[in-house]
């Protein structure tokens, strides 16, 4: 579900406070945030009688991010070798690109220079856009995004910017693309897609390396056993 209604509720709650307006910039983003997180663990998946392999280890702390917020077009703001510097010195807070009417397009949680935690993503709409999550600027956790209206766009989890456990597709219409499992970034388990009308594409397992199924057939399937880098 997107978060939309829940960032009105809290703008309106900020406004009732006799909070300043970078404060209520600063609570406005850190309540996005929040949002992002609880989408990140009671977001729904679309499911094709598959079961769902996932990684349990995928916290990344925030706890020490302070609540300052820097445009990320800031003079003093630098990005040198992928680190946020401000000031000359390593940059911890929020990071914000807006659109050319001052709506928010994206926040990015940075310590110590380097991503960490969510990277929120916005359609002009309002509507989330992605959430990523980094852990000292690799992909690390669930990452998944939306169709503008709102559809389950994709679901991929990540452990060191490696692919692991199962990775989801959507095509926009909510009809189910692709279900494929990983470990180590390499294809492990069953790898499933689908044509938007529903027919497999793809359903072959992949065990030790070797895999065994229907791989790219349009009607008819054979069974393979295909060694493969």
């Amino acid at each position: 579900m997107q978060p939309t209604l829940l960032i009105w509720a809290a703008d309106f709650m900020f406004y009732k406070q006799e909070v300043t307006m970078e404060q209520k910039e600063h609570l406005r983003f850190k309540y996005i945030l929040i949002v992002a997180a609880i989408i990140f663990f009671t977001g729904c998946s679309n499911s094709k009688n598959e079961e769902v392999k996932t990684t349990s280890s995928f916290f990344v702390d925030t706890s020490f991010i302070p609540n300052d917020t820097v445009h990320v077009k800031a003079e003093k703001l630098k990005l040198n070798n992928g680190i946020y510097y401000l000031n000359g010195q390593l940059f911890s807070g929020y990071l914000k690109k807006l659109y050319a009417d001052n709506t928010v397009e994206n926040i990015d949680g940075i310590l110590n220079g380097m991503l960490q935690g969510s990277s929120v993503s916005f359609y002009k709409s309002g509507l989330v856009r992605a959430v990523r999550m980094y852990k000292e600027n690799k992909s690390f956790g669930k990452t998944f995004g939306y169709w503008e209206d709102g559809k389950m766009k994709f679901e991929y989890y990540y452990l060191d910017d490696k692919r692991e456990g199962t990775n989801k597709q959507w095509y926009k219409s909510g009809q189910p693309y692709a279900f494929l499992n990983f470990k180590d970034d390499n294809e492990d388990g069953l790898q499933q897609a689908w044509r938007e009308n529903g027919k497999p594409y793809i359903n072959y397992e992949v065990k030790d390396g070797i895999r065994y199924g229907l791989q790219k057939s349009n009607l008819c399937y054979t069974l393979v056993d295909e060694k493969f880098k």
